[in-house]
């Protein structure tokens, strides 16, 4: 009879992939619980390309290093930051401090300065909305408001990236 916790061999250990191996792999279903993704999720990016095919046991089960949670964290991170699926497919290497091949580099340069414009852009906003705010504010007390850390945060300059 099989019970709902977890399967332990006949010593007593855990053979659920709840923890890695002897050789440091995980299961798929490990690496989701570690990652905040589905199984369904991972052998998507798997096949788009994001993540590399993982070694596989003799049984064909995925087994993944650890460094694969850096993959996906990474990927999440991109991905977050407004990047699509195919951008991080591209992105994922230089992510990971991988070479970008001469052929892809202007593509990359493009996608991420597209980025970083976009970015820019919304930053501009807010700090247009912030200065509504703080108008608005003035107005209805007579007064000017009194200094907010964001505000010092807003007013900072940054310096320019190349281009």
């Amino acid at each position: 009879m099989t019970g709902a916790g977890p399967r332990t061999s006949a010593i007593g250990q855990r053979t659920d992939g709840e923890h890695p191996d002897a050789r440091g792999l995980m299961s798929i279903g490990s690496l989701a619980r570690v990652t905040g993704v589905s199984s369904r999720t991972i052998r998507y990016y798997e096949e788009l390309g994001i993540l590399p095919a993982p070694k596989r046991s003799p049984g064909g089960t995925r087994k993944y290093p650890e460094e694969y949670r850096l993959y996906i964290e990474g990927a999440l991170a991109l991905k977050e930051l407004g990047f699509s699926l195919e951008e991080i497919k591209l992105l994922g290497g230089l992510a990971l401090g991988r070479r970008i091949p001469a052929e892809h580099r202007q593509q990359v340069a493009d996608v991420v300065w597209e980025k970083v414009q976009r970015l820019e852009h919304k930053i501009k906003v807010l700090r247009q909305l912030y200065d509504m705010l703080d108008e608005a504010d003035e107005e209805l007390t007579g007064a000017p408001s009194a200094p907010h850390p964001l505000r010092a945060l807003l007013q900072e300059e940054r310096p320019p990236l190349a281009s």
